[in-house]
């Protein structure tokens, strides 16, 4: 179990990191708490990782395979199971419509006492370990990140409430003050999850050398697609999130013998929650020469790397 852990003081939640995955490396903290009040979005830290009215946050899985092979939604703290749902498909992608209402999909939800409920959406169809009634200790397995419901990716939705209404885990109950404000927080984390749960504005999801241009999102490409030959092009893809009108996206690709075959530069035009980009280059007649490409991909805001990715891949 590789969960971040931490104590649970009685008088105020401390909350466990509700999956069984490293942050910024096995996993990805992806869509956060909406807390523009209007029509727009706003994240805590003033930026534009959330969607108009996102109730929680999204922890992602960066393939499909990371799915399959089970990786453990756990309760983020003491309590007893409310609520359960499974039997769920993982279609993912399906769109509101098609999941019947059921958007959370495959789900459970912890009463933690004193007005304090968690919920753990789009579960694994038939993961779901524990039934309503049920006492379950902080760190408990509750179920595996899935695809189910109204998902368009692996990932589990983590919401937390307080009397029946959303808070964000990384403000806690205090109201929001708004942007530009210094004023404090107290996150519902525990200390030791609160000190490794940074915020990143933007990230890279995955990338990879190819001899075409993936389907976007590539997340659902499984596998992705890989190099062709030595005739065919060379082309890197990055699928990412965060990026923002006016950001500088620096394309790479190095040879076999340390030698740049392909460089891009070029300002992004639009952006968004989910951004993919790519780059590439044709072979001349004689061909690609045989080896590791190395492919560098960066995303540089005000002058300062905001996301950056290598990524490898052998051509033979």
């Amino acid at each position: 179990m590789t969960s971040l852990a931490g104590s649970e003081p009685a008088a105020a939640p401390a909350l466990l990191f509700p999956a069984d995955c490293r942050p910024g490396e096995t996993c990805l903290i992806q869509k956060l708490f909406d807390h523009d009040p209007g029509p727009g979005r706003s994240d805590y830290r003033c930026g534009l990782l959330t969607t108009d009215g996102h109730d929680g946050i999204d922890i992602r899985l960066r393939t499909m395979a990371a799915m399959r092979s089970g990786v453990a939604v756990v309760a983020a703290r003491a309590g007893t199971v409310l609520r359960t749902r499974d039997g769920e498909a993982d279609a993912g992608l399906g769109g509101p419509d098609r999941v019947g209402g059921k958007d959370a999909g495959n789900a459970v939800v912890i009463d933690h006492g004193d007005g304090w409920e968690t919920q753990y959406s789009h579960l694994l169809r038939g993961s779901v370990r524990v039934r309503p009634g049920q006492v379950v200790t902080s760190g408990e397995t509750l179920g595996l990140i899935g695809l189910s419901g109204n998902s368009e990716f692996p990932h589990l939705h983590f919401t937390v409430r307080h009397g029946g209404v959303a808070v964000d885990p990384f403000v806690g109950l205090a109201p929001f003050a708004g942007c530009g404000t210094r004023a404090a927080h107290t996150p519902l984390w525990s200390r030791p999850v609160a000190a490794q749960l940074g915020y990143a504005p933007a990230g890279v999801i995955s990338a990879g050398l190819s001899s075409e241009i993936p389907p976007s999102p590539v997340t659902m490409r499984d596998p992705p697609p890989a190099l062709a030959g030595v005739h065919a092009p060379l082309i890197l893809w990055v699928d990412a999130f965060g990026a923002r009108s006016g950001d500088r996206q620096e394309f790479s690709i190095i040879g076999p013998r340390g030698e740049a075959v392909h460089t891009q530069v070029s300002d992004v035009d639009k952006g968004g929650l989910s951004w993919f980009a790519y780059s590439g280059k044709r072979p001349s007649a004689a061909g690609w020469i045989k080896g590791r490409y190395v492919g560098r991909y960066r995303i540089v805001r005000a002058g300062a790397v905001a996301a950056e990715v290598e990524t490898s891949a052998l051509l033979q």
